[in-house]
């Protein structure tokens, strides 16, 4: 044990593969391999690992001896630095950071898995074994592996958030942006008049929240 250390481990789960090893995917993760990143705990401590956030079990990993294990009691933990970007534990996952507006805009990273269902004849299928599969695979570690098997596709997702006066709130349309700053409802809507910015793209989102809060 790490008498200093105040990660507390959830488990071990599961054998690491290599991350250079050929042919390996990360897609359920966010960061193509994984990086040297620094804890930051509200203690003041600090400690360095190699570190990936899983978007398929919302669990920041890092690799100890051959195994994977994932950061606990996130209430102790500040944040997360990796690969230059800015991670902070909320609703019991890690939101990252995208501005550093008085309301700071973040992304949540999540995943979701299409896996086909089974034959059940008549040219029908049933996704009852496909869940019963995924389940397992959870249970067993195997969606901590750097590499899915081959029939479990997974279909990234994200959403962004707006963090103001002490609460989180939904940033995924001018609708949304609105409630969150109903004295800017008008610039909004003349904002994507004049820019007809994509909403679902972090570099638009950005630039529409950086601008809004000027």
């Amino acid at each position: 044990m790490y008498r200093n250390l105040l990660i507390i481990l959830i488990c071990f789960i599961g054998q690491a593969t290599l991350a250079q090893e050929s042919g390996v995917l990360l897609s359920h993760y966010i960061l193509d391999h994984f990086s040297k990143g620094t804890v930051h705990f509200k203690s003041g401590g600090t400690q360095e690992r190699e570190l990936n956030y899983n978007s398929l079990t919302s669990e920041m990993v890092f690799m100890d001896n051959g195994k994977f294990l994932a950061i606990a009691h996130l209430e102790e933990v500040d944040s997360v630095t990796v690969a230059g970007r800015l991670f902070v534990p909320a609703n019991h996952k890690f939101y990252e950071m995208l501005t550093h507006t008085p309301a700071p805009l973040y992304i949540e990273y999540t995943c979701t898995i299409r896996e086909p269902g089974t034959d059940v004849g008549y040219g029908m299928k049933t996704t009852t074994s496909a869940t019963t599969r995924m389940k397992s695979l959870i249970q067993s570690g195997g969606a901590y592996d750097l590499k899915l098997p081959e029939d479990y596709q997974p279909v990234p997702t994200h959403s962004f958030q707006l963090f103001k006066e002490g609460k989180f709130f939904p940033a995924n349309s001018a609708k949304q942006l609105s409630a969150v700053f109903p004295d800017k409802k008008a610039w909004i809507s003349q904002y994507m008049k004049d820019k007809h910015p994509d909403l679902t793209k972090n570099e638009d989102l950005i630039a529409l929240v950086q601008e809004l809060q000027k």
